[in-house]
């Protein structure tokens, strides 16, 4: 019997399906992360924006395209925002929210149809999932849930209150997975609250301080601003398997629209912390998310938000165009953007730019690559920097899939850089 998961949206989503996967994979199913025909289809919907819960419905439409007899099983935020609209829907055996996820592992073993849940969410962290790894670079979840209740965001209302996992847990799964994976990417919702539902009040530096002596690197999916201090980055300074890598979310470079998007941060702020990065990691990626055409957002505060970005340096911009969401703060403020195409045009020419000019300051240095599961530009082996530049190195056969080697810089390439193998025998 064959399962297909089909995943849309954030790594918590992949770190949740890949435990059901594991737990199906253990009770003898054959299972599959691709667009596949198969027996079952287990669907894990997104809703952080209209187009994805559109195309977390339209999901349903493609694997009856493959398989019409399919038995087909929905869970995630868009089911969490609108379970009806998939109730309905032909062959679907059962829909589930945010929590309780690894019941569809049950009752594929069943093979049965429970009623319908009422999708209630669970106030407190479910540490049972433990997933089966699909790509090179694996995922730790440490925290569900948000508190922030950015004006724009649905997030909060379909994960629930922020709660965090046991550092005791973190490290059991860590000690695992170090022994196959060389790189573990700390994911949630908003790591950077982690701890804050704890009594003792540990924090995001706990977590890291886990990964002392571990044999195996590591770097954080995302940071708030808030979790950026002295205290944290001397820590992570401190750990030589720390990945330089900070995603430390923007989402406006206009102090008046940060304030109306319920931000607690102003764009000089958020630039204070950019430059307290780069006073411990010289070489970091500085990577973040830029939201354009919040509906407070004039021509003026466009141009803040451009030049907040161009004063950061970026190493890379995620930029989206708004979507308002029903049922959000947002939804009630009156929308003066306008021009929203062209602006996109110009962030999009300015994320180029950055990704161009970030490769360009580490030509010449020697970086420590992972190797990806395979490659997908002929005659190069890829794989990703600590610093996580995407990098091409000349085929190898001596060089293996999740293995890290040492590499130069030599100069942009495709959507990164070209890089000459200078070791292939290194580890964390």
């Amino acid at each position: 019997m064959k399962v297909c998961f089909i995943t849309l949206g954030c790594k918590v989503n992949q770190y949740e399906s890949e435990s059901i996967a594991k737990k199906l994979k253990d009770n003898g199913y054959s299972v599959s992360f691709k667009l596949e025909e198969a027996d079952i289809y287990v669907l894990s919907t997104c809703a952080v924006t209209n187009e994805a819960e559109r195309k977390s419905r339209g999901l349903i439409t493609k694997v009856l395209k493959l398989n019409p007899n399919a038995k087909i099983y929905v869970c995630g935020c868009s089911s969490q925002n609108n379970k009806d609209k998939f109730l309905v829907r032909e062959n679907v055996k059962l829909v589930l929210g945010t929590s309780n996820k690894m019941d569809i592992a049950d009752s594929i073993l069943k093979d049965n149809k429970p009623q319908p849940q009422n999708l209630e969410i669970v106030p407190c962290y479910q540490d049972e999932y433990y997933p089966l790894p699909s790509h090179t670079r694996v995922y730790i979840k440490i925290q569900d849930g948000c508190n922030r209740f950015c004006s724009y965001c649905l997030i909060p209302y379909l994960r629930g209150r922020s709660r965090s996992r046991s550092l005791e847990s973190i490290n059991a799964e860590i000690d695992k997975l170090s022994k196959t994976a060389k790189e573990v990417v700390i994911t949630g919702i908003d790591i950077s609250a982690y701890g804050e539902d704890f009594e003792d009040k540990k924090g995001l530096i706990d977590v890291a301080l886990l990964f002392k002596n571990k044999p195996v690197r590591f770097r954080f999916s995302s940071f708030e601003v808030r979790v950026i201090n002295e205290k944290f980055l001397k820590a992570l300074k401190s750990l030589p398997n720390f990945c330089p890598h900070f995603h430390l979310s923007l989402q406006s470079g206009s102090s008046s629209v940060l304030k109306a998007m319920n931000r607690h941060y102003t764009a000089e702020e958020y630039l204070e912390k950019i430059a307290l990065i780069r006073k411990y990691f010289k070489d970091a990626a500085i990577t973040t998310d830029v939201i354009v055409g919040f509906p407070t957002e004039t021509e003026e505060n466009f141009n803040e938000s451009l030049e907040t970005c161009k004063k950061a340096n970026f190493a890379d911009i995620h930029a989206f165009p708004f979507s308002m969401r029903s049922g959000t703060a947002a939804e009630k403020i009156k929308n003066v953007a306008t021009n929203i195409d062209e602006r996109m045009q110009k962030i999009l020419e300015l994320k180029k730019n950055c990704k161009i000019n970030f490769v360009n300051s580490q030509i010449g240095k020697t970086l420590s690559v992972l190797i990806e599961e395979k490659a997908t530009e002929r005659g190069y082996k890829e794989g990703h920097s600590e610093n996580y530049i995407k990098c091409y190195v000349k085929d190898s056969k001596n060089i293996k899939p999740n293995t890290i080697i040492k590499a130069t810089i030599i100069k942009p390439f495709k959507d990164g850089a070209l890089a000459e193998v200078k070791s292939e025998k290194w580890r964390v």
